[in-house]
């Protein structure tokens, strides 16, 4: 400040001034007073020295005049929180418990039905963890070896599941420490795939590993092998079963069971089918054991019609897979492997499947369909169906005993090497009623309630990744819908029946006129 020349009383009075104001500049720079809220963010005043933290929607919010958005309304329904339906493994140093001494895979068993590898199972994961936990689980126990199965991680998120950065409530957390206590593989999609992608991902992976021959699964599904003889339930997922001749229905349908001579696992029974299946016919595909819920696939024939349509996502993709494989002369048959129940709800505690005495099987649905709730009260229902209701009114995860029991038994009583196999049954018998419960209760609403598993997880936000799970589920439809319609413009056809319902041959593809108005 010039003051030089200035009448000494004038730059007595004037000194004083100019100190005060700039000491209260200062003031309202440390305060923030008078300034805008992006002037010196990193000005290392507050936050002890640090800059000042912005959240993502203040960093980036908008600076013009434009009206704010209006959002939408508020879900008035909001899911259940998830459980972890398997509190046993959840302490780091935890085991699984042992599986049913019956069902336990021989060592080298494949090569006893001429096999030089152990053919692989895919499951694909997407979203709903405690839905591929049950999966899993379930596989193992009825007797299909841990090395062999190979989960594929197709969440999209990269490696934050790995890391352990989402939680429970986030749809596409994956719990890689528990897949590795039960000993199962994990492969990880470089990107998010669409069904048919993921299907074309299996078969490449088929190539760089030299594997001729694989499984996939879904992973809503609950599998069992004969461990109580024949099973004569048709279940809404079932097909009618082919069979090449009389001696081999009766192998089929009238299995042994465990305990017997002569009894064979749900695995065995796959490697026995894969061995019957290259011995009978030249020229297969596929080899359905309830549709494709668990399916054996040759992967020389996708090689010979070009693998899956990827631009066509979800639905209609197998209409056209199948179509183009029969037109080019493969087989696809249904056959019977054991029992496979396809299910939209998951046990409340999966050390059922384990046979563990102090666990009753029942099960709840994490994500009921509202106007299915209530039951007509003059409808009559099957045994069963008894314990479908309790279960499904008593659970609410909130059984603190099961948690106690799990924490105080007695490992040695939990397997079948100290239960008789006798004993074992009957628990299986159990188990299987709650099963079968579960699969019809899942068709039990074929619009609404098939698919309602799939919105169980609404959390992480704020997580690495973060998707909203409506917005998913949205997309998903728009998608599944899109894919339809590329089915329809490729074959100028509606309908799923392209070979019985029409001449089209599998050089048609993207050439003719529709057939409907």
């Amino acid at each position: 400040m010039a003051l030089v020349g200035t009448p000494r009383g004038l730059r007595s009075i004037v000194l004083p001034i100019g100190l005060v104001t700039i000491a209260l500049a200062l003031v309202a720079l440390y305060r923030g007073v008078g300034v805008s809220e992006n002037f010196l963010p990193n000005l290392p005043m507050i936050n002890g020295g640090g800059p000042k933290q912005a959240s993502a929607h203040d960093k980036f919010r908008p600076t013009n005049s434009h009206e704010p958005p209006k959002y939408k309304p508020t879900p008035t329904f909001a899911a259940q929180s998830v459980i972890d339906p398997f509190p046993l493994l959840s302490n780091p140093t935890t085991t699984p418990p042992p599986i049913p001494e019956y069902n336990i895979p021989r060592p080298g068993l494949h090569r006893e039905y001429g096999l030089s590898y152990t053919p692989p199972l895919f499951i694909g994961f997407t979203r709903q963890w405690p839905m591929l936990l049950q999966c899993v689980i379930s596989y193992l126990t009825a007797g299909w070896p841990p090395e062999s199965i190979f989960i594929v991680e197709n969440t999209g998120v990269q490696d934050s599941n790995a890391q352990g950065k989402l939680s429970l409530q986030n749809p596409f957390y994956l719990d890689h420490a528990t897949l590795r206590k039960l000993r199962v593989n994990v492969i990880q999609t470089p990107v998010l795939l669409s069904f048919s992608q993921m299907q074309n991902f299996f078969l490449s992976t088929a190539h760089a590993r030299s594997w001729p021959y694989y499984f996939y699964s879904h992973q809503d599904i609950l599998v069992f092998s004969f461990e109580d003889g024949p099973d004569t339930l048709q279940r809404p997922g079932d097909r009618d079963w082919f069979f090449y001749d009389e001696q081999d229905e009766v192998d089929i349908m009238r299995p042994p069971a465990a305990g017997q001579e002569g009894y064979r696992t749900i695995y065995e029974n796959c490697l026995r089918e894969l061995n019957r299946t290259l011995e009978r016919e030249e020229r297969w595909a596929f080899r359905w054991f309830q549709y494709d819920h668990l399916t054996l696939v040759n992967r020389a024939a996708l090689d010979a019609v070009g693998g899956w349509d990827s631009l066509m996502p979800y639905y209609g993709s197998d209409c056209d897979m199948n179509a183009r494989l029969e037109m080019d002369g493969w087989t696809m048959r249904h056959r019977r492997v054991g029992i496979i129940n396809d299910v939209s709800t998951v046990l409340d505690d999966l050390a059922a499947l384990y046979r563990d005495p102090y666990i009753r099987p029942r099960f709840t649905d994490p994500n009921p369909v509202a106007k299915v709730e209530e039951q007509p009260k003059g409808s009559q229902k099957k045994p069963s169906n008894e314990v479908k209701k309790e279960s499904y009114k008593g659970s609410n995860g909130k059984d603190s005993q099961k948690g106690k029991v799990a924490q105080k038994r007695d490992e040695k009583v939990n397997g079948t090497s100290s239960i008789n196999v006798a004993r074992a049954v009957e628990y299986f018998r159990e188990l299987i009623n709650v099963g079968n419960d579960m699969g019809a209760y899942k068709y039990r609403d074929d619009k609404n309630a098939r698919n309602s598993w799939q919105n169980s997880q609404h959390g992480g936000m704020g997580e690495p990744y973060y998707y909203n799970a409506e917005g998913f589920s949205t997309s998903f439809w728009i998608l599944a819908e899109a894919g339809r319609e590329i089915f329809r413009q490729k074959w100028g056809h509606q309908d799923c029946d392209l070979v019985e319902g029409t001449a089209l041959k599998l050089e048609d593809q993207w050439l003719v006129e529709k057939d409907w108005e």
